[in-house]
């Protein structure tokens, strides 16, 4: 086995089980509070603390000092509390609050040394590398929500929760075999290094934070129990990842980057927009299903395009991280205020042509940043 190979399996080993405890218990958190009595506007304003959580971990860690696996270590602690907390205590706004702001710190303190770690194994191999690591998800998720509302329905929502805490001391064992380096970054100094992408990375939270929020609170008008929610979660997904991995390995032999984008990131944004006119079960499972077609065939590409420019990746994926979660607080904000204001499916069209706008934008960025 190759060093590249050797790191490869080590890091899969971690994120792995990472996103089975991930995915196990997030797909019906909603559900719960929902059930218990939370409004839609605490639902999507509990994404508010999702996102500014890891904001306040980068301006804390700013210039100091810390080893890449402590921080995954931290991670992976934050998800065994946020669990831990929702199974133990009754559910209520400020429960749900502070499960979505530890859940939150995730996003900086696992993902950003992960990100850094496995994009930096191959720029060679950059979208092939982001089609394993984009399709776990959603081959995770076309057996894990069942078997989550399984659980939900026989033992309970505390039960299903308390695995999910539990299972995150898997990848906390399997980091042990990864590289411990120390690292600290000067925030400036990073965002500088992602000159040419702020815009693009900007957009992609936008619609990352807004679309997150939309779809679980949408969701819940058409599915009331564990079993329903469940089903839609993996039958949502189920074209996703072949057709991922296929046009990814041609992109990295190719390199036509742009082609991509430009298709997908279209029908990304089309598929979106129609989800605004869903009146239906049946036309959510349709729209949605598409959206998440077009997303696993549209986000490696994002984060390649990065890599081909050669970037400092550990200066690149800590400016990315604070960039993504400023877009996403304003995504959030736009389906907040079409909630309180307009109509919650109106937001789907805002994002749908928000993120329609990336691939212009590109060409806008051509005098800082390459994209074949």
């Amino acid at each position: 086995m190759d060093k590249e190979t050797n790191t490869l399996a080590k890091l899969l080993a971690v994120y792995v089980p990472f996103s089975v405890a991930s995915t196990l218990g997030s797909g019906l958190v909603y559900l719960y509070f929902k059930s218990a009595g939370v409004s839609d506007l605490d639902l999507v304003a509990s994404f508010i603390f999702y996102f500014i959580a890891p904001l306040l971990v980068i301006l804390a860690l700013n210039n100091r000092k810390t080893g890449s696996r402590t921080l995954m270590w931290l991670g992976l602690a934050a998800g065994i509390a946020a669990y831990a907390l929702v199974a133990l205590l009754p559910p209520s706004k400020e429960v749900l609050f502070a499960y979505s702001f530890l859940i939150g710190t995730i996003c900086f303190l696992f993902w950003v040394p992960f990100n850094a770690m496995y994009f930096g194994i191959s720029r060679g191999r950059a979208a092939s590398l982001g089609t394993i690591y984009f399709s776990v998800g959603p081959v995770l998720s076309l057996v894990l929500p069942l078997i989550a509302a399984t659980i939900a329905q026989d033992m309970g929502f505390g039960t299903l929760f308390l695995a999910s805490a539990a299972l995150y001391v898997i990848p906390m064992i399997a980091a042990v075999m990864l590289a411990d380096s120390a690292h600290s970054y000067e925030l400036k100094a990073c965002i500088d290094e992602l000159i040419g992408f702020k815009t693009l990375v900007l957009i992609e939270g936008i619609y990352g934070g807004g679309i997150s929020a939309a779809i679980a609170v949408v969701s819940l008008f058409y599915f009331t129990s564990p079993m329903e929610m469940g089903t839609f979660l993996s039958v949502t997904t189920v074209f996703a990842v072949i057709a991922s991995v296929i046009i990814s390995k041609l992109s990295d032999k190719s390199r036509r980057r742009m082609e991509y984008i430009k298709l997908f990131g279209s029908g990304l944004g089309l598929v979106t927009f129609l989800g605004g006119l869903a009146t239906n079960a049946m036309a959510w499972y349709g729209a949605m299903s598409g959206r998440n077609f077009f997303a696993s065939l549209f986000w490696p590409f994002t984060t390649a395009i990065i890599v081909d420019n050669k970037r400092d990746m550990a200066k690149s994926m800590v400016s990315r991280e604070f960039m993504l979660n400023v877009g996403r607080i304003i995504g959030v904000g736009i389906v907040l205020f079409c909630a309180l204001f307009l109509d919650i499916y109106l937001s789907l069209a805002i994002l749908g042509i928000c993120i329609m706008a990336y691939p212009l934008v590109i060409e806008l960025k051509k005098r800082n940043i390459k994209v074949e």
